[in-house]
């Protein structure tokens, strides 16, 4: 007897191959797994929570000091990338980069202390070299990076044998790339679903990427720094989001209390000074007399916040990055009593 078996073979689109050799990216590589990231690594302890992948880039203006030859930074993870500096100039981004953020609602502490810096990246100069040139090919050619996240999505969709799987695009900036809208043929799409076993249905106008996986087993998920009115744009792309304290920010107070009235949980980072010992409730209260009043839960035990209740506090453990200053007033205290924050209070409840 005779067995016939159908071999299906990826054919990937020559804008996104010429892309990814460009920047020496790979579709397995671009979006990283959880034997990658202690934190999404966590979600794999629970049954009940999907793996998580996500997206590395480097955050604020990183991408322009490590291609500026006279970066005199103390930490291997801010210093100049000698590789960086070549590819900017090879494909004309270098005027570009001066005015670009990847982060336009971080605050000063937030900057100083971005967990971007920690880890291994201080240790291997590979690893940020990895994330700018990630970067700096989402600025080069959003398009066809947005594309080029949809195979390495579907190649890791793809490893869960059709199980479900839960996705950060902001993994360490607050990049726009959830709200750029791209097309695929229905070849494309033909290979994509017959290839990776997803369920992407054809249109004739562009999509965003939440959009496009919306038939499958798919979940978005992000935190943000960022206003009201952009938390609700990507929450109406099906994308949950949990809002983030920003407490060196002057409308630090009214910018947590404005998401958590609206609905949203707040990610709140505390120097704790005791592990697994988080406060039972937090109370914020701005200057003009508004305030909340949530329960708390941890929020290191997983990263899978949609699993969380909604207006709540999501309580992180501060961690110092390299350069960075755990003591700075991005960071609550773990005591008792009021706490100044930009525009207003916070409490810790015991």
């Amino acid at each position: 007897m005779t067995i016939s078996t159908t071999y299906r073979r990826l054919t990937i689109p020559n804008d996104i191959k010429q892309l990814f050799a460009d920047y020496s990216l790979t579709i397995s590589g671009l979006m990283t797994g959880a034997a990658s990231n202690a934190k999404i690594s966590k979600n794999l302890k629970f049954d009940n929570i999907p793996p998580a992948i996500i997206l590395h880039h480097l955050p604020d203006k990183q991408i322009s000091e490590v291609i500026n030859k006279d970066n005199a930074a103390e930490s291997i993870n801010r210093r100049y990338v000698e590789q960086l500096a070549e590819l900017s100039k090879n494909f004309n981004l270098t005027e570009k980069l001066k005015t670009y953020s990847g982060c336009l609602w971080s605050s000063s502490g937030c900057r100083r202390s971005c967990l971007v810096f920690s880890g291994r990246s201080n240790i291997f100069k590979a690893v940020q070299y990895a994330r700018g040139r990630r970067t700096l090919a989402a600025i080069d050619r959003p398009a066809e990076y947005v594309r080029g996240l949809i195979y390495s999505i579907g190649h890791h969709y793809k490893k869960q044998a059709g199980g479900a799987l839960s996705v950060r695009l902001k993994g360490t900036d607050e990049n726009n790339l959830h709200f750029k809208k791209v097309s695929l043929s229905v070849n494309e799409i033909n290979n994509i679903n017959s290839y990776y076993g997803l369920n992407i249905n054809y249109s004739d106008k562009p999509r965003v990427i939440s959009e496009i996986f919306k038939n499958d087993s798919i979940i978005f998920y992000e935190y943000s720094k960022a206003p009201i009115t952009y938390l609700k744009r990507l929450t109406a792309l099906n994308i949950d989001v949990t809002a983030s304290l920003v407490a060196d920010r002057i409308t630090g107070a009214a910018d947590a209390i404005t998401a958590v009235k609206s609905g949203y949980r707040l990610a709140v980072p505390i120097a704790l000074n005791k592990a697994g010992r988080i406060p039972r409730r937090v109370i914020i209260s701005d200057n003009n007399g508004r305030r909340v009043d949530i329960s708390a839960i941890s929020g290191d035990n997983y990263d899978y916040r949609p699993a969380d209740p909604q207006k709540c506090a999501v309580i992180l453990k501060a961690k110092k990055s390299a350069g960075g200053d755990i003591l700075s007033a991005f960071f609550i205290s773990d005591k008792l009593g009021p706490q100044t924050i930009g525009g207003g209070l916070i409490e810790l409840i015991y």
